[in-house]
């Protein structure tokens, strides 16, 4: 990375020129931008500013920083895109010790307790800067994996259409008596054509959660005993007879 961006939110303007000051001293080129409220930082963010690392008060007036990482951490959702390519690394500045369990569960990178003091300051920078390098190079081995891997393709015919659909598109597969439902992205395909067809074809990344549903293993959100959660906001049901096996595919899946 050629140059860092780093940005300090706080509603104490002496907070933020004190930080501000110590990342202009340090080694690394660095777009320094400061905020005075969550709300501020997150209309920037949303217009298209990414900081690489965040040092963000915890008590703020408005939307504190906890409620602030919160928020980031929607975006994280929304978009789909690994946590290092949505949101910065968060340490918080903060003189309330009681809440740092609230920042760890926000996924914070570390904190500081104020007052601050510059050595202390540019350790943590440090290290910062050390895992966003380990985060790149982690990510750019990501996406040279995904970008080798050759685009898979499901062939259907949909009354007088035929259509080739992306495994990745497909959110699942229903079972509706002689034809299956395809349901990808908002919409539904039907085609004159068996579950146990589909469920040969797409192998691994798919599994037979119930014997009216086939999943995309990469569209699962969450699951319980009974349901599996998909991306799409459906709910399906999860049999009782395959939970255990599905616990192991999804694992598998994961790892």
């Amino acid at each position: 990375m050629d140059k860092y961006r780093f940005a300090v939110c706080d509603d104490e303007e002496a907070v933020r020129s004190l930080i501000s000051g110590w990342l202009l001293k340090s080694p690394y080129k660095a777009e320094i931008k400061e905020y005075d409220s969550g709300e501020e930082l997150l209309r920037d963010i949303d217009a298209g500013v990414n900081p690489d690392i965040l040092f963000m008060d915890i008590a703020m007036g408005g939307a504190d920083g906890i409620d602030t990482a919160r928020e980031l951490e929607k975006r994280v959702e929304n978009n789909g895109r690994s946590m290092r390519a949505s949101r910065p690394l968060i340490i918080y500045v903060t003189g309330i010790p009681d809440r740092m369990g609230d920042a760890f569960g926000v996924k914070a990178y570390d904190y500081l307790l104020k007052p601050v003091s510059q050595p202390v300051f540019d350790g943590v920078l440090r290290r910062a800067v050390e895992e966003l390098l380990r985060l790149d190079a982690q990510l750019v081995c990501e996406t040279r994996y995904e970008d080798a891997k050759p685009e898979k393709y499901v062939v259907v015919q949909t009354g007088k259409d035929t259509l080739n659909l992306k495994y990745r598109d497909v959110i699942y597969v229903e079972s509706n008596g002689r034809k299956s439902i395809i349901h990808s992205d908002g919409k539904s395909y039907d085609v004159y054509k068996q579950m146990s067809e589909f469920e040969n074809e797409f192998g691994k990344l798919f599994f037979r959660i119930h014997r009216g549903y086939l999943v995309n293993m990469q569209h699962i959100k969450g699951y319980s005993r009974n349901e599996v959660y998909m991306d799409n906001g459906e709910s399906l049901i999860i049999s009782k007879y395959k939970y255990g096996e599905f616990i192991k595919a999804y694992m598998d899946f994961l790892a």
